[in-house]
């Protein structure tokens, strides 16, 4: 079925607006009855648009014409009052009650939509942002982040014209228009006729006009996240930017992206624009030519004055509707363009999922088996190879190698962000694949190189695994990781509230609060990617006694390029190219020529094999 509205100059593809509405329909569908609500308040504003002009022509025909009436209208008004200030003051009247309904009809059908609207924006955007949790970081890191956040807000809220306000607008648009075209041809067929010859223009220009309003809102969006993109990334790095003096260049750089933006936003107004002229112009013209034949009638009789001023009344009302119709068609096709771009996002489909008969780990020991794993991010390059593992539960565990080895990617599987191309990964015994994600991602503890610290309290980032936590639990982790003494120097110990990414800490006291954070949730299996990486001496020793402490029970895998305190570990597994190449005791492997040795003597500048991790006991 076509569903294009084909003209001049291109297609409205109305088929992509109802895939759209398709994808978020089900958000509306919970408010239905308040949607209801909102259309009975369009219809009595409606009733009260089409009534406004008919006690001024009483007026007109009652009061300042003595001629004598006939029809239903002069029962009326005989039947109220014969008096000239009797029939005034029940215009007057009239007049105050038809306004009075109108503001409630009115304030009915705006509060509902209002409601509703915002309702349903916050269901989509609830979503989206758990949806986007979903997604592996491979996906994510493809996209630029100002890009995300202008589809989780800006768009999304643009969509509640298309789903909501846009089904009753036109609903009360098209009402008013056909109530007052009836009325017109009710008075005078001839003068009807006249004046709604513009209304298929209008309504195809509008239609036209709206297609080029899509596309360029869907630039203009675009260009716009780029700007947001462009202002997160300096923002972030604002450190970096001045210390390199990047300042100036940021700021072309923006101000270049800036001014697409700006072009396309006045693009997209001048569209508008040019819908709003074309309904106006039309609108004149009609009224021309109603008034050229009205007035001539009028003096021959075939009508009274206040029957054209009825008649021009709703001529000039068909205006409003009309534009309305046209602002709302607008507006929908800028919807469509921003839903296009959220549904994008919940067409994602996450790599790694639960499976419906998964199962909960209870009671986990912390014994790892990785079994002949190949994985690759994409068809070019292989990661890993064949990679066999096993770790006892309570062993300690480092993992060496050369940048690019497969180390961090390792770590990836084991979280389940991927599942691997071949082989399989189990805990307990269990293929991970059979678990619950959430159950799994319990037992581990990880702490990235890249320390993640949010904007709340210090407190909040150690409990952010375990929320249940009170201020007891907390403490004690952080006495066990050495991070009790720098808290508490705080002027709002445990209550001090964090800046972006925790600036207003150092390296270290960062990776001890990450440290903290993981070990608070007694995992089974302490997972440490680079957990010392740019730290100085003595944090780094505080870190590594941290998690190095017979306190610790847990599985502990340790993933470093630095070799130093090698002996404190029960094995040292080399990775290179993807491949396990060696696996043995740090004293065994240094003593042998092979890829340890060479990485122990470039990193430790000295053939000396250091106490084997019994020995230091």
């Amino acid at each position: 079925m076509n569903l294009n509205v084909k003209t001049r100059r291109g297609k409205l593809d109305i088929a992509k607006m109802l895939a759209v509405w398709k994808v978020f329909a089900k958000y509306v569908k919970p408010h239905t009855k308040a949607l209801v609500l909102a259309l009975a308040g369009a219809l009595g504003a409606v009733a009260m648009q089409v009534a406004s002009p008919w006690p001024i022509k009483v007026v007109f025909d009652y009061i300042l014409s003595t001629d004598i009436k006939t029809g239903w209208l002069a029962k009326v008004v005989d039947f109220m009052t014969a008096t000239p200030v009797g029939i005034l003051g029940c215009v007057c009247i009239s007049l105050l009650l038809i306004a009075v309904l109108d503001a409630l009809f009115s304030h009915v059908r705006d509060v509902s939509l209002a409601q509703t609207g915002q309702r349903v924006v916050g269901s989509i955007r609830r979503d989206l942002f758990a949806h986007l949790q979903t997604m592996p970081p491979s996906v994510l890191e493809k996209r630029r982040t100002g890009d995300l956040l202008m589809r989780l807000t800006g768009d999304i809220q643009m969509l509640r014209q298309m789903m909501v306000n846009a089904m009753i607008t036109i609903c009360q648009s098209f009402l008013t228009i056909a109530a007052m075209v009836c009325a017109m041809f009710w008075l005078n067929p001839g003068l009807a006729i006249i004046g709604v010859t513009t209304v298929p223009v209008t309504l195809f220009a509008a239609w036209r006009i709206s297609k080029k309003i899509r596309k360029a809102t869907k630039s203009q969006r675009e260009k716009e996240s780029a700007v947001v993109s462009i202002a997160h990334d300096v923002i972030g790095a604002l450190p970096t930017v001045q210390a390199f003096n990047r300042e100036e260049a940021e700021q072309k750089r923006f101000s270049r992206q800036n001014r697409s933006s700006v072009r396309a936003g006045v693009k997209t107004t001048k569209l508008q624009s040019k819908l709003f002229r074309v309904v106006a112009i039309a609108s004149a013209a009609a009224t021309c030519g109603v008034l050229y034949v009205g007035v001539g009638s009028v003096l021959k009789g075939g009508m009274t004055a206040g029957d054209l001023l009825v008649f021009i009344a709703y001529l000039r009302g068909l205006n409003k509707p009309i534009r309305r119709a046209a602002k709302v068609a607008g507006q929908v096709a800028k919807a469509s363009a921003c839903g296009q771009r959220v549904a994008e996002l919940f067409a994602m489909k996450a790599a790694v999922a639960d499976k419906s008969d998964a199962q909960d780990i209870t009671d986990g020991a912390g014994a790892l088996a990785i079994r002949e794993v190949c994985f690759s991010y994409d068809a070019d390059s292989q990661v890993l190879t064949n990679v066999s593992i096993a770790i006892r539960a309570g062993e300690r565990v480092a993992i060496v190698g050369r940048s690019g080895a497969g180390k961090s990617t390792l770590a990836k599987l084991l979280l389940r962000f991927y599942d691997p191309d071949a082989g399989t990964v189990e805990f307990d015994g269990q293929d991970i694949r059979e678990l619950k994600l959430a159950s799994l991602r319990r037992e581990i503890g990880w702490v990235h190189q890249e320390t993640v610290l949010f904007g709340m309290t210090i407190a909040e980032n150690i409990a952010l695994g375990s929320p249940d936590a009170d201020r007891k639990a907390i403490r004690s982790i952080a006495r066990k990781v050495g991070a009790d003494s720098f808290i508490k120097a705080k002027p709002d110990g445990y209550a001090t509230l964090l800046g972006q990414g925790g600036q207003t800490l150092s390296g270290g006291q960062r990776q001890l609060v990450s440290l903290a954070r993981a070990m608070l949730c007694d995992p089974s299996i302490l997972l440490l990617d680079e957990p010392a990486a740019g730290l100085d001496a003595v944090s780094r020793q505080r870190v590594e006694d941290a998690w190095l402490s017979p306190a610790n029970e847990a599985t502990t895998i340790v993933i470093c390029h630095r070799l130093r305190d090698m002996q404190r570990f029960d094995r040292v597994i080399v990775l290179r190219d993807g491949l396990v190449v060696q696996d043995g005791p740090h004293k065994d492997l240094v003593s042998q020529d092979g890829e340890y040795a060479s990485l122990w003597h470039a990193h430790s500048g000295s053939k000396q094999v250091p106490m084997s991790r019994e020995e230091v006991a």
